[in-house]
């Protein structure tokens, strides 16, 4: 029994000086950057999806995934307090998700569309005076008063409803409230525009001034729409005031990239001398502004063809002003639209919003159980934006093509804005690690576990079918003093 011990003890001394002696050292790699066009989520090209569910998709050249739907108030609240959300999503989101199950949505609520049934916007309307966007109950109920108007400078027809009345203010107020109770949080949605007021929503009456929303309510829906969402990324169309002031709303920029910065490119129809301008307000209106893309997307139109063209014949003032100004995604109007120009399309998309790259991944390896580790990873973002939903950076071990444990790395992927890399660490061992030899891998993955959900691809090289990094192997190991626990007999 004496010598059995003896003998056990010596092999396990043996172990453990081979296993002490070999110890745990950290794994280094720098993966390289790759510059392929990856269609993350959130960014790049936006469709036209207001009428998807009446008239079919648009075309989609080059991978776009992001839509925008005008949401008509008339078809959303069908009586005072009545909200028929889930007709909204089976007549708009529905159809785009049948074609296109990636598919996210810019969402804007409207109530003065000029033209509107030339656009389509009114394929779910019953009872007549299509030309209304609003419902019927603010003027038979309530009393609120609306005006027609034939063209307000060549837009139009439409009907105008009174903004300016207490009671309407009231209404606007909690349609944004109810809105929000909704969609606030919605992995689905990239943004929700700041609409509502003014033609198409984009709070002025341009033509038509005396039909024109004040201040007044302009301020009660600012800081509506500020107070009931505070996840969902916000955009208004322009820094003016009262519209953005004390916000850190986005902008959507629809006069792209004519009115977007000074008249220094030779941009077709640019104009930089009043607040239609975006760099006119962020200089004379509201400086702070200017920073908003750090909290809430920046994105443009073209509505023009020679806006559109500039996109090609000007590609290198477009590309500077994108990343200037710090564009995530651009349409619904614009040069995307159009097939047969891949290159320059594929460049301008690597353009906007975010690029991440894992420049740098270190672990402990191996991993002994129940001693300390570390993993690092360093994430850069080349890009001209920040994402703006919440996502979490993860270490997968894989076995046999299935993934065995994950790790959640401590850090905000928000917070990478541009090339200096951000530091995500982590000291934990997954609980359901075992000894083996494992694939380490690495994904960037929605917060939200609504399935379906796509992940963000990192630009980096060697990365699976799934689009997760592959960083290298790595080994785990139980404590070898743990061998002693139970004795030798």
């Amino acid at each position: 029994m004496a010598n059995r011990t003896v003998a056990n003890v010596a092999r396990v001394t043996a172990l453990l000086s081979t296993i002490i002696g070999c110890g745990a050292v950290a794994t280094t790699i720098h993966p390289v950057r790759t510059s392929d066009t990856l269609h993350n989520p959130h960014k790049g090209y936006m469709l036209w999806g207001t009428t998807a569910g009446s008239d079919g998709l648009p075309d989609n050249f080059y991978g776009s995934s992001v839509y925008h739907v005008y949401l008509p108030w008339r078809e959303v609240e069908t009586a005072d307090q009545v909200f028929d959300w889930g007709g909204v999503e089976t007549r708009h989101f529905d159809p785009i998700l049948a074609v296109d199950p990636d598919a996210t949505f810019v969402l804007r609520l409207v109530a003065d569309y000029p033209d509107g049934p030339g656009s389509g916007i009114d394929a779910y309307y019953s009872g007549g005076q299509n030309d209304r966007d609003y419902p019927l109950f603010l003027e038979t109920s309530l009393g609120i008063g609306a005006s027609n108007y034939a063209s307000c400078d060549g837009d139009g027809p439409g009907r105008t409803p009174d903004w300016n009345d207490p009671d309407m203010i009231t209404q606007l107020v909690e349609l944004v409230q109810d809105f929000a109770a909704r969609y606030d949080g919605e992995p689905r949605i990239t943004a929700v525009q700041v609409g509502l007021l003014g033609l198409w929503g984009e709070w002025h009456q341009s033509g038509c001034e005396a039909n024109a929303p004040g201040n007044a309510v302009k301020a009660a829906l600012r800081d509506a729409y500020d107070a009931a969402f505070t996840q969902t990324p916000l955009q208004t169309r322009y820094p003016r005031t009262p519209d953005i002031s004390g916000t850190d709303f986005g902008i959507h920029e629809d006069y792209f990239p004519s009115f977007t910065a000074n008249c220094v490119y030779g941009f077709p129809d640019c104009s930089d001398d009043g607040d239609w301008s975006m760099e006119w307000s962020f200089t004379n209106l509201n400086p702070a502004a200017r920073d908003n893309w750090l909290d809430n997307p920046i994105s443009g139109e073209s509505p023009r063809v020679a806006q559109m063209d500039a996109w090609i014949t000007d590609i290198d003032d477009v590309e500077t002003v994108i990343r200037d100004y710090h564009f995530s995604f651009l349409g619904p109007a614009g040069k995307h639209e159009q097939a047969g120009f891949g290159t320059q399309m594929a460049r301008l998309e690597r353009a906007l919003g975010y690029n991440l790259h894992a420049d740098s991944a270190s672990w402990t390896n191996p991993i002994t159980l129940g001693q300390p580790v570390s993993f690092e990873i360093q994430l850069a973002n080349s890009g001209s934006a920040p994402i703006y939903h919440d996502y979490v950076l993860q270490l997968e071990w894989i076995d046999g093509g299935s993934t065995v444990a994950t790790q959640t790395l401590n850090g905000n992927p928000r917070s990478v804005v541009d090339d200096n890399p951000v530091s995500f660490t982590s000291a934990t061992v997954p609980a359901a690690l075992t000894p083996g030899s494992y694939s380490l891998r690495l994904r960037l993955r929605l917060a939200d576990t609504t399935p379906g959900r796509p992940d963000i691809v990192i630009q980096s090289a060697n990365r699976d079918a799934g689009g997760r990094v592959i960083l290298g192997s790595s080994t785990v190991m139980l404590d070898p003093l743990n061998l002693f626990r139970n004795g030798f007999e």
